[in-house]
């Protein structure tokens, strides 16, 4: 047995679990009325969606023209900017030590956001590109929304079970994250060191920091509201952007930029995020509400 095929078989049990697991890690810690409250606050929802879903593709856009990075990177970068409410905002979010609420709720928002722009929008923004919206869907469908729905009910109806169930899972979302990561990077190797003077590092790291920026911009309007933003914006989702590529874009190099973006993010977010939390006036985060 090669290398590859080793590979490839982690991937296909990692990826999906990676996807699966973090949405239901999200949806076994918010009942109904939780993931309906962010609603409410309808400048957080409409400054959350600008960010993540105009701003954010914007941004990728610009530095694709600018950089003039390979056609296939192209493609991961893009649809890392369609694939916003990574679960892993709300670990930012408590070193950064920002208001945990707002920042579960609109995480909650920005995931069924997510499953219904990627397949509408990837088309438009890759002209040229052959992407089929119907396996973009399926595959969110089935990764995404199905065990997100599936836990909400269950926090909704069995709260003690997924309580229980929501710590293991979580961790359980961690392994995978890490199993994957570690894998593509074993697999793609070659094509991360390719990708190695393309411009393609400058513009996954300029990415970050720009929706960084603007995130905190347009969440500043509120106290505490730039770091809830700027988190949510620049924290793109790794499960959907990594199962889209898997399914669609399969062997290009749209799958190790996507990997080398994730491991960037983690690198540059989470120090950024315990700077925000050693302020000398941090935002207190607030704990969820339990029901």
């Amino acid at each position: 047995m090669d290398l590859q095929t080793v590979t490839d078989a982690v991937a296909a049990m990692s990826v999906p679990l990676f996807a699966v697991t973090s949405m239901m890690a999200v949806g076994l810690g918010h009942t109904v009325q939780q993931f309906l409250a962010p609603l409410k606050d309808v400048r957080l929802v409409l400054a959350g969606m600008v960010a993540n879903f105009v701003v954010a593709p914007a941004v990728a856009f610009c530095l694709i023209c600018a950089l003039g990075i390979p056609d296939e990177a192209r493609i991961g970068l893009m649809v890392l900017a369609c694939a916003a409410g990574a679960p892993f905002v709300l670990k930012l979010s408590k070193l950064a030590r920002a208001d945990m609420a707002e920042s579960s709720s609109l995480l909650a928002v920005m995931l069924l956001a997510t499953i219904g722009f990627m397949p509408i929008a990837l088309p438009i923004l890759l002209p040229g590109i052959q992407v089929a919206p119907g396996a973009i869907a399926s595959v969110l469908l089935l990764t995404m929304f199905l065990p997100l729905i599936g836990a909400v009910l269950l926090r909704q109806f069995a709260p003690t079970a997924a309580r229980l169930a929501q710590a293991h899972v979580g961790r359980l979302s961690l392994v995978a994250m890490v199993v994957m990561l570690a894998n593509q990077f074993i697999a793609d190797h070659r094509e991360l060191v390719g990708l190695i003077g393309t411009g393609t590092i400058v513009a996954i790291l300029a990415f970050i920091g720009l929706n960084f920026g603007f995130g905190w911009i347009l969440g500043a309007w509120k106290t505490g509201g730039g770091a809830v933003l700027g988190i949510s914006a620049s924290q793109r989702n790794m499960g959907a952007a990594t199962v889209v590529v898997v399914a669609n874009f399969e062997d290009s190099l749209a799958v190790p930029t996507v990997v080398l973006a994730g491991f960037l993010a983690l690198i540059v977010l989470i120090p950024v995020a315990r700077w925000l939390g050693r302020r000398p006036h941090p935002q207190i985060g607030n704990a969820l509400p339990t029901h």
